[in-house]
């Protein structure tokens, strides 16, 4: 009876085609990376950013939410939003969430958007690997000292 014989190494060069591309972004991509944060500042794809800001995939813009996060309401994102709304929003308000927010989970949703609370530090990393998967995002982040 015959074996069946084991498959042939892959040269270097045919190693990539196991690869599965998740997305591929062109050299000059305005796409909005999160680089750092702290100081009460953020560095967004090579420019500071002083205060709490507003991040699309394609751009960054100063943000003057509420003090308090848990007051933030669903008429102090829409506006920021336009006529395209994300299908997921996350909030990074700082610190630890105290509070879940369900009120304005509940008035996103209704927009068909989902809402992710969570500190800033990991709203930033998380970011970070929506933009690097393609996804279509917006985050709102209070900064942090």
């Amino acid at each position: 009876m015959n074996e069946p014989k084991p498959p042939s190494p892959k040269s270097p060069s045919d190693a990539s085609s196991d690869l599965v591309e998740i997305r591929s972004f062109e050299a000059a991509s305005d796409l909005q990376l999160i680089h750092g944060y702290g100081g009460n500042s953020f560095r967004i794809s090579g420019e500071r950013y002083s205060g709490s800001v507003l991040v699309h995939p394609r751009q960054t813009a100063i943000w003057t939410p509420p003090a308090k996060p848990e007051t933030l309401t669903i008429d102090d994102l829409l506006p920021h939003f336009g006529d395209d709304f994300p299908p997921l929003f996350i909030l990074g308000v700082g610190g630890a969430p105290m509070d879940p927010m369900n009120d304005l989970s509940a008035a996103l949703r209704h927009h068909g958007i989902a809402l992710e609370v969570m500190s800033t530090p990991a709203a930033c990393r998380t970011w970070n690997v929506l933009m690097s998967e393609g996804r279509d995002a917006v985050t709102g982040l209070y900064d942090v000292a």
